[in-house]
């Protein structure tokens, strides 16, 4: 080995301990933001009760697809300028591209929620047939600024490799503020107006707490640099592509819960909302934990031109992915009952969605971070193409099932379409990067998984839910460890 292939082993070697590290602190944190999401949706049911939080439910999903939308797909946009820019001293270049990514976000989020306050009345009548709607529509629309200005500081912070700072104020932040206002408040003031405003508090405080935090981050940088600036068509001709493919890859995720809005009742629909989001939510831990400190990883590597460290760091992280994401999962299918009912007692009946929706998960952990390959190899416009095409086709799916088989119809067309998206997006990786999701080692997590199934079904069946999926979980992961190299 020269030296040079070993200094770029080394350096590979390092990228890899460092997404581990910071991996491993946004997985902790990120388990924290679940417990706390669950908590408040806890909460939201308890307070609201199935019908109205069956409307909440609906808006929070609009707002989280427009501020994707709104947000010009910036925040991904800056992890890579800043990662990239930070490793060539080009300092100037880089506040220019965070300054321009707040005006245009800015303007973006106002003109955003001018719009939804505008034609609320109109979807909520026409739309979704639901005139209750207009009033949590509304008053969440009021802090889609906000949260697109959050999503872009958080973009900047994880560009920074601040992975930490960027999954608090992504996942922990707001929810943590949103479960304490609504925990101060819940004596007193159990009624929509009141939750509606405490949101926009949180939004609020997890914005000027973000800004302050990349601020910093930024005033201990060199102010030389060059006399370079970042030009709106650099910035633009990479994240709107990056917003297309966020957009369009949430809408898949989410189109289930439209069509659900508009063809079925607000009770079915608040059932549906929670098992999908338990399952979205847990089984994303792992995938939002590892594509946080992945992203300017990926990027870094391609920019040094190092194709063997980069497919060293995709096949580890794909194993790490499917050890948590099938621990997590075996999880949920086995003692998922249970947990349903922590939310209220009809809200049991969505357990045979949750499995179907969990398995589409599992499935999805199995190949990887392939969407944030991809993107942070220079490739959005193909990601922007898979999420057109399969977002169409998921809607369409939904369209097909969802008036004659209600919540069953959403969750089978959202697995379908999931597993289909990770295959073509496998198939591309093979193509452009020539590499794949897996070495030999994959029959390992395999033989591990079809284990702890079967020792915790045995159990389930014989003594309760939840001693199963511990038992289960705990057989996945002995076989796991004992199948080591």
């Amino acid at each position: 080995m020269t030296d040079r292939e070993g200094g770029e082993v080394s350096r590979s070697e390092s990228e890899l301990r460092s997404v581990a590290r910071e991996g491993g602190w946004a997985g902790v944190m990120g388990l924290a933001s679940a417990a706390l999401r669950y908590v408040n949706i806890a909460i939201l049911t308890r307070v609201l009760g199935a019908q109205a939080y069956g409307l909440y439910a609906l808006a929070n999903t609009v707002q989280m697809v427009l501020a994707i939308f709104l947000g010009l797909g910036l925040p991904a946009t800056l992890v890579h300028d800043i990662a990239s820019l930070a490793e060539l001293g080009e300092w100037s270049r880089l506040r220019s591209a965070v300054r321009k990514s707040f005006v245009a976000a800015t303007l973006a989020g106002v003109a955003g929620m001018t719009l939804v306050v505008a034609l609320a009345p109109w979807v909520s009548v026409h739309l979704f047939h639901k005139p209750a709607l207009v009033v949590p529509l509304v008053g969440l629309s009021l802090a889609l600024p906000l949260s697109v200005l959050y999503s872009i500081c958080s973009g900047g912070l994880q560009g920074f490799k601040r992975i930490r700072a960027k999954v608090f104020f992504d996942k922990i932040s707001h929810p943590l503020f949103f479960t304490l206002l609504l925990v101060f408040g819940w004596p007193l003031f159990r009624n929509v107006p009141y939750v509606l405003a405490a949101y926009g508090v949180a939004a609020l405080l997890t914005f000027f707490l973000a800004a302050r935090s990349l601020s910093r981050y930024l005033s201990e940088r060199p102010s030389n640099g060059g006399g370079q600036r970042a030009t709106w068509g650099g910035l633009l001709g990479f994240s709107l592509p990056v917003m297309g493919q966020n957009f369009l890859s949430l809408f898949l995720l989410q189109s289930d819960l439209f069509v659900m809005g508009r063809y079925r009742g607000a009770a079915e629909l608040a059932v549906y909302a929670v098992a999908s989001r338990l399952a979205q939510q847990a089984m994303g831990l792992a995938t939002d934990a590892l594509s946080a400190s992945l992203a300017p990883s990926f990027s870094a590597l391609m920019g040094r031109n190092d194709p063997a460290g980069l497919r060293r760091l995709f096949h580890t992280s794909t194993r790490w992915l499917c050890l948590v994401g099938g621990a997590i999962g075996l999880t949920l299918l086995l003692g998922g009952f249970p947990v349903l009912g922590l939310f209220g007692p009809a809200f049991r009946q969505g357990y045979g969605v949750l499995c179907i929706l969990v398995l589409g998960q599992m499935v999805s952990a199995a190949f990887g971070a392939n969407g944030t390959l991809i993107t942070m190899t220079g490739h959005p416009k193909v990601n922007l193409a898979n999420s057109m095409v399969l977002g169409l086709g998921n809607l369409g799916l939904c369209l097909l099932l969802v008036p004659r088989y209600g919540a069953f119809g959403a969750a089978s067309a959202a697995a379908a379409s999931l597993i289909v998206t990770n295959l073509v997006r496998a198939i591309e990786i093979r193509w452009i990067l020539k590499m794949g999701p897996w070495d030999r080692t994959i029959l390992k997590p395999f033989t591990a998984l079809v284990a702890g199934a079967a020792a915790g079904g045995l159990a389930t069946l014989c003594l309760h839910p939840l001693v199963g999926a511990a038992a289960g979980v705990a057989v996945y992961l002995l076989v796991w460890y004992g199948m080591r190299p």
